[in-house]
């Protein structure tokens, strides 16, 4: 049964303390999919390095490949001349061929230099890889110890939600039922703060002087007073 509007006052504050630490719990809890949303990007884009440096170093590797190849196929086609050299009957076939075979061999030569170019870049793009990969096991490690933690923290603010709701259960047979209808639209439309002390001559909720008059039938303490800035419930702290 509801008690008198002073001890009413009394309760509802009280009642406040406890609702305002649930605001900041649920407020906190909210928060932790976005936190945990962050660490996965920033660790989506630490793989993307390692794929990075992956991917270079498969293309360092085709492109040596691809030259190893076409050397092979330079070196066989020298070859091939150079047998073919024997049977030709004509001095200008001769030297025709002979300015092939110096074609081949320069473009082999070419060939070679290239090939040892790439030798340095695979073995660089090897290290760089080596690196991403030894960074991205750490950052893994890092991640999954966050994400753990996250999701403990996360049960930790829901138990004490459920704390908080519980506990505020005992205060409310205690107080009339349409104070705490007016109260509880208040806590949802004004992040979590319904009631709020006068302080220095002012509303502690948005900082509004009072008029002297409003003072006094807030220190009668015999029916509820409202902000006429930000609409709070407005109390004496004696």
């Amino acid at each position: 049964m509801p008690v008198a509007f002073p001890d009413q006052i009394k309760i509802l504050s009280q009642l406040q303390h406890i609702d305002g630490e649930a605001y900041a719990l649920k407020k906190e809890l909210d928060e932790q999919p976005s936190i945990k949303k962050t660490m996965e990007a920033e660790f989506d884009r630490k793989k993307a390095s390692f794929k990075h440096a992956d991917e270079n170093l498969k293309t360092a590797q085709l492109k040596q490949k691809e030259k190893e190849v076409g050397l092979q196929s330079i070196e066989e086609k020298i070859k091939k001349f150079q047998a073919q050299l024997y049977t030709l009957k004509s001095n200008k076939e001769y030297q025709a061929m002979e300015m092939e075979i110096k074609g081949a061999k320069a473009d082999k030569s070419v060939l070679e230099e290239e090939i040892l170019g790439l030798f340095d870049a695979v073995d660089e793009a090897k290290k760089k890889c080596a690196k991403e990969k030894e960074a991205l096991a750490a950052e893994e490690k890092k991640f999954k110890e966050n994400v753990l933690a996250v999701d403990k923290h996360i049960v930790e603010l829901q138990e004490n939600i459920s704390v908080s709701n519980e506990r505020r259960k005992e205060f409310l047979p205690n107080l009339d039922p349409k104070i705490v209808s007016q109260y509880e639209k208040l806590l949802r439309n004004r992040d979590g703060v319904g009631l709020v002390p006068v302080r220095n001559g002012s509303c502690s909720g948005c900082n509004m002087d009072l008029p002297p008059q409003v003072i006094n039938e807030i220190q009668a303490n015999n029916k509820l007073i409202f902000c006429e800035s930000c609409a709070r419930i407005l109390y004496w702290n004696s």
